[in-house]
């Protein structure tokens, strides 16, 4: 029988320990995707078994760096369930922590993007001129959205398929530009035209929010407000079943 999830997680070195019970908690419910962001041969080692795919993107030196973006470029593109899983290695789940994720599934089905813990920001962003328009078809105008924290969560692959290009080209609107002027290389030349003709650009809103490490959460969560499925983003309470440490923030 295919597996239901996907499930996605990385790891350095520093992580080998936390990985241990937590790759065993998620191996019996999908497919398990480790991605080594680093992991050394004898990190793997210890890990051996507990896993069903090993993934080495090397989208950056920066291994936390590495993972986000992999999360943005590869994540959707590599899953085949019909949902995936997302999570940190720092996290804890209960034993019992995918009676979380079903119950979730049948409570709210036309769910696309759903986790127990909402961002202390909202998402708020414009991107509007020819170039955007050119390339997306329309300018983009989210405020105050809702975000999915990217510790755990989960999303409809097919939704996220559907709308690859958008968060692609979206990324690379953000993430190689400054002031409208490219700063990096295309890493989606596909998407452009072979010699594109000299339109603007104007980012506006929580912009650095999008520019930062750790802002994989924070693209997935405009995407499906930018796209008209703001009603398909739900946070639901785990009620223990996961949970996400993070600074200044209370456990789910």
């Amino acid at each position: 029988m295919a597996p239901r999830f996907d499930i996605f997680i990385c790891g350095g070195s520093q992580h080998v320990a936390m990985l241990r019970p937590l790759l065993a908690k998620l191996q019996p419910f999908g497919r398990v995707h480790l991605a080594s962001c680093f992991l050394s041969g004898d990190d793997l080692e210890q890990l051996h078994g507990l896993y069903d795919v090993l993934h080495e993107p090397r989208h950056s030196e920066n291994g936390y760096h590495n993972f986000e973006l992999f999360s943005i470029r590869d994540m959707h593109r590599l899953a085949t369930a019909p949902y995936f899983v997302k999570l940190d290695a720092d996290i804890e789940l209960a034993d019992d922590w995918i009676s979380y994720v079903d119950d979730c599934i049948a409570a709210r089905s036309d769910a696309v993007l759903f986790g127990p813990r909402q961002g202390n920001s909202d998402v708020t962003l414009e991107l509007s001129g020819g170039l955007v328009r050119d390339l997306l078809g329309h300018d983009v105008r989210v405020a105050r959205g809702p975000k999915i924290i990217g510790g755990f969560y989960v999303g409809k692959t097919e939704f996220f398929r559907q709308h690859a290009r958008f968060m692609e080209v979206a990324h690379e609107l953000l993430w190689c530009f400054r002031d409208g002027e490219r700063v990096r290389p295309s890493p989606y030349p596909q998407h452009w035209p072979a010699r594109p003709a000299r339109k603007t650009m104007h980012a506006g809103g929580n912009v650095e929010t999008f520019r930062t490490i750790g802002n994989e959460d924070t693209l997935r969560s405009l995407l499906v407000h930018a796209v008209g499925a703001s009603d398909r983003l739900h946070v639901f309470d785990s009620r223990g079943k996961v949970r996400i440490y993070r600074t200044n923030t209370v456990n789910p």
